[in-house]
């Protein structure tokens, strides 16, 4: 084998090992779509609007406008879709 042939395959087996141990932060936009009960001044994300005990007065908006308001989650299950994540480096290219 040529000598750049062997350098590019350490090279790619070394960005393969890296990209499985770094895990990288994702954090959510400000811009997240989520759902205002402006009579109980709680948020829901889109997922749990199902289960979530909201009254008529709703508005749809974006997370950074509800917590402008102070507004908060309306259920656990809200927090869960919302909150960061940390997958590894290699889950982006999925």
């Amino acid at each position: 084998m040529k000598k750049g042939t062997i350098f590019w395959m350490i090279l790619a087996a070394f960005l393969l090992v890296i990209g499985l141990v770094i895990p990288i932060t994702v954090t959510v936009s400000g811009d997240t779509r989520v759902i205002l009960d402006h009579t109980h001044k709680v948020y829901s994300a889109p997922a749990c609007f199902d289960q979530a005990d909201l009254t008529n007065n709703l508005e749809e908006t974006t997370l950074k406008y509800a917590l402008e308001l102070d507004y908060v989650s309306e259920s656990s299950c809200t927090q869960d879709q919302l909150q960061e994540t940390k997958p590894f480096l290699i889950g982006i290219f999925q």
